[in-house]
């Protein structure tokens, strides 16, 4: 494993020293021909031996920019090149240029090896690239303080720049085995602008030597002052970065509630705003209990015990609440001070005590600036104290959250067990049923209970009662143990449930009957023994074929034929289960058939009274049951509302009829769609959220669904019902009042419900050709309707003679057998293929000019009849 560790790192070792020579040898193969065939004269004013230590100085003074997570070094070498590059030929400047830095690296800085190596080859490509860029722009004999010069000079160093950025870029990129087009970004944004400033000064400072050399102290005291201005600038911008980030620090960790991603989100950030490689929290060990040291780095979060706190530890004061500040010499990396001396400590680093409000205490510390050249101020000691008071606030708060959280799980398990057996209770044990059924297992149900265990209570007490209820659990659990993946619950007082997965109904009998003699066992009690029975219902059910509630009720009546028979364990009987209800059989099979879809739409057209365009299709609920055939809606209805089934029920309606009707927009027909809903639905906000989800799951526009009410159902809860129907419309959800006319108050409040049309009730439509008072009524609805912005839809219309006349008092749509009965889905598509047809046949013979207008189908679906 070490050979392996040694042989990938030396491969990107490698790497960089291929891309040194191929620099040396870029520049050697550059340099030799241009030179020696055009050796240049040098400028008379300033010797070779003059700027070789500038360039040496220029490299040993270095300015370091903060950025977002490290520094950027800058150098002022380019005061000193561009004097080179006017006064000395270029062999003069390529060697005071590689020289200089090189020494300047090798003795101050005591590089060696493949950085040195990697740095003299850079160094010597940008002198080589920049003496000829500008000698390619600058004529020997020009003016070397014109225009030309400076245009040279500056051209010159931009090539140098960019070359040094793209080096360091390709040395990084081969290091770490990737591309990150960010450093060489960061480079370029950062090193240009300081480039072009150094140039400037550097132009001005060769203009005073050439001009008015005397001049050169005037500019020497711009450039402190510059100095110190910029100084003044770092420390600002400083001061708002560090803002920013502590804002953003507070802002990460305060909306965090889990606590062991509190603790890494503190750990993380607080080393990111630091700019320090490590970050670690030390909860201090107490009596009762270790201490604990999370460690974060690289992304990666350790813990390990802390069993006591050295007093040589570097950040052994913050335990007594002093904040520690661990420098290292600027400049001069990997040097420390004399207080890590001998103690294993880090090159540097920040501790500051954390305690929060319970008293838990802590140390909160980050250590290894990720810039070796910076170390840690004592401004970053204030910023990392106030890091530290907002860091114990949100552990306050996450320890909180934790502590509620595993409350919650606790009321979780009390909700779903016996507080007195400790066993699973019936919620769980009909979940177990339901999550069986759903994974389509065979299984039997057990259903148990003891004979005479109000004689117990009532002659013993409740506590010799509690006592034989324990040992019945235990023993349940027991010889369930022998059958796997067995449950064992407690539904109530003295009942009990046993289920028995993979079993059938006479292995499961065996199992009950060796449960029975069990229990029926003496059982020790103040004193006596207690001589115990127990009757045991047996029932089998397949995958989804029942609910729960429809097992426990089979098993609960063969436990009573037990009971009655005094067997002590009974198999269910179809012929026991006669007596129950209609009821119960429907509210089992409904839950099954609301889950499994079967439940079916049959629809039935609408059409224009004008043109006898189809319009829309209205939804008519069908269930067709096993065992008691046709199901009329309205005892669907009252069944669902009985048993909680409602809200799946219209939840189901939607989804269908939506996803009907995406099939039919597929087929090239746009059909809008309709929903009948309850009041219940209407009063519940949730069928907004319904609403949303299905249009956007079958992507229909809101204004293609109609949700119809009844005048009646609107009038239960009006207050209520209009938030949800407002919302609805808001959506841009068209609301209908089905059968209108039938209630008392829809004059009253049909003007503020936010509806866009009424249907007429179909009892006025059978009369209306018989009745002139059932005319004057629709009429009368049909006025009143337009006058609010309504449109009018007659149901019920059977002949030609009452659509003639619906269409005479101004309604706008009429539906009934007169059009159409209602239809299975999958005849709609050829139905509507064969009236469109003969729609435009109609047309063709009609004598009327002008073109008919375009087909507008619209589906609309409702629960109803």
């Amino acid at each position: 494993m070490a050979s392996q560790t040694r042989a990938g790192r030396a491969r990107p070792e490698r790497r960089v020293w291929q891309l040194a020579a191929l620099m040396a040898a870029a520049a050697v193969a550059v340099a030799a021909p241009g030179f020696i065939a055009h050796p240049y004269a040098a400028v008379p004013g300033v010797a070779w031996c003059i700027l070789l230590p500038l360039f040496a100085l220029a490299e040993v003074h270095v300015i370091h920019l903060p950025a977002e997570r490290s520094s950027h070094s800058h150098v002022l070498r380019e005061i000193p090149a561009v004097a080179g590059l006017t006064f000395l030929a270029p062999q003069q400047y390529v060697s005071a240029y590689v020289l200089g830095a090189g020494l300047a690296l090798f003795v101050w800085s005591k590089l060696r090896g493949l950085k040195l190596g990697f740095n003299v080859a850079m160094f010597a490509l940008e002198a080589v690239l920049g003496s000829l860029t500008y000698h390619a722009i600058f004529v020997v004999g020009e003016d070397p303080i014109g225009v030309h010069a400076w245009l040279a000079a500056v051209v010159a160093v931009l090539v140098t720049d960019i070359i040094s950025a793209a080096a360091v870029t390709a040395a990084i990129s081969l290091t770490d085995s990737h591309f990150d087009s960010e450093v060489l970004r960061e480079a370029v944004r950062t090193g240009i602008p300081a480039a072009l400033v150094n140039t400037c000064v550097a132009l001005l400072v060769v203009t005073l030597v050439v001009a008015r050399p005397m001049a050169l102290p005037l500019l020497g005291a711009l450039v402190v002052l510059l100095v110190l201005g910029y100084r003044v600038h770092i420390r600002l911008a400083r001061g708002y970065t560090r803002l920013q980030q502590l804002y953003q620090f507070v802002g990460s960790t305060g909306h965090t509630s889990d606590l062991e991603q509190a603790v890494t989100n503190i750990l993380s950030e607080a080393a990111e705003l630091l700019h320090a490689t490590t970050a670690q929290l030390v909860l201090l060990p107490t009596a009762e209990e270790p201490g604990r040291r999370i460690t974060w780095q690289a992304g990666s979060v350790v813990t390990d015990d802390v069993r006591a706190v050295s007093a040589d530890t570097w950040w052994s004061a913050a335990v007594g609440g002093e904040s520690v500040l661990l420098k290292h010499e600027s400049g001069r990396a990997g040097k420390t001070t004399a207080a890590d001396a001998g103690s294993g400590a880090p090159r540097d680093g920040v501790a500051v005590a954390l305690r929060p409000a319970e008293g838990v205490e802590a140390v909160l510390l980050v250590t290894d600036r990720t810039f070796e050249e910076e170390t840690f101020s004592v401004e970053d000691l204030r910023v990392f104290e106030t890091l530290a008071a907002h860091a114990a606030v949100a552990l306050d708060k996450a320890r909180v959250v934790d502590r509620l959280r595993h409350v919650a799980d606790e009321r979780a398990h009390e909700a779903m067990h016996d507080p007195l057996t400790g066993l699973p209770n019936r919620r769980a044990f009909t979940d177990a049923v339901e999550a069986a059924m759903l994974r389509g297992e065979t299984a039997a149900v057990l259903l148990l209970d003891l004979d005479d265990f109000k004689d117990v209570n009532d002659t013993l007490g409740h506590t010799a009662g509690d006592r034989l209820l324990t040992v019945t659990g235990e023993r349940l659990i027991g010889t369930g143990a022998e059958a796997p993946s067995a449950m064992v619950a407690r539904l109530g007082g003295d009942e009990f449930a046993v289920l028995l997965p993979g079993m059938d109904t006479e292995t499961a009998v065996v199992h009950a009957r060796a449960l029975h003699e069990v229990l029926c066992a003496p059982v020790p009690l103040l004193g006596v023994e207690l001589t115990s029975s127990a009757s045991i219902g047996v029932t089998e059910f397949y995958g989804t074929s029942r609910s729960s509630e429809d097992v426990l009720a089979q098993a609960d009546v063969a436990m009573y034929a037990a009971k009655a028979s005094r067997c002590g364990v009974q198999a269910y009987r179809v012929e026991d289960g006669h007596s129950t209800a209609r009821r119960l059989a429907l509210a089992a099979d409904l839950k099954v058939a609301v889950r499994e879809r079967t439940l079916e739409l049959w629809y039935q057209p609408q059409a224009a009274t004008g043109t006898g365009q189809v319009t829309g299709f209205e939804a008519l609920l069908r269930w067709d049951h096993p065992q008691f055939g046709y199901v009329p809606p309205p005892e669907i209805i009252a069944v669902a509302h009985r048993t909680g089934l409602l809200r799946s029920l219209t939840d189901s309606i939607l989804g269908q009829a939506l996803r009907d009707r995406a099939r039919w927009a597929a087929a090239g027909h746009d059909l809008d769609v309709s929903v009948n809903v309850t009041p219940a639905d209407i009063a519940d906000l949730a069928l907004v959220e319904v609403v949303d989800a299905e249009l956007s799951a079958t992507g229909t526009a809101p204004g293609a669904l109609v949700i119809e009410i009844t005048e009646s159902d609107a009038m239960r809860d009006f207050d209520r019902s209009l938030v949800v129907l407002c919302a609805l419309e808001a959506r841009g959800v068209r609301l209908s009042v089905d059968d209108f006319g039938t209630g008392h108050s829809s004059l009253a409040y049909l003007d503020r419900l936010p509806v866009h049309e009424v249907k007429i009730d179909q009892s006025f439509v059978f009369r209306v050709e018989k009745d002139a008072a059932d005319s004057t009524i629709v009429r009368a609805t049909v006025n009143l309707a337009h006058d609010l912005g309504l449109r009018v839809v007659a149901e019920g219309v059977e002949n030609d003679l009452a659509k003639s006349l619906v269409t005479e008092m101004g309604c706008d749509l009429y539906q009934g057998y007169g059009l159409a009965r209602p239809m299975p889905a999958d005849q709609l598509l050829g139905w509507l293929a064969r009236h469109q047809a003969h729609a435009l046949i109609t047309r063709a013979d009609d004598v009327r000019p002008g073109p008919a207008a375009p087909v507008a189908p619209a589906l609309r679906a409702v629960s109803g009849t």
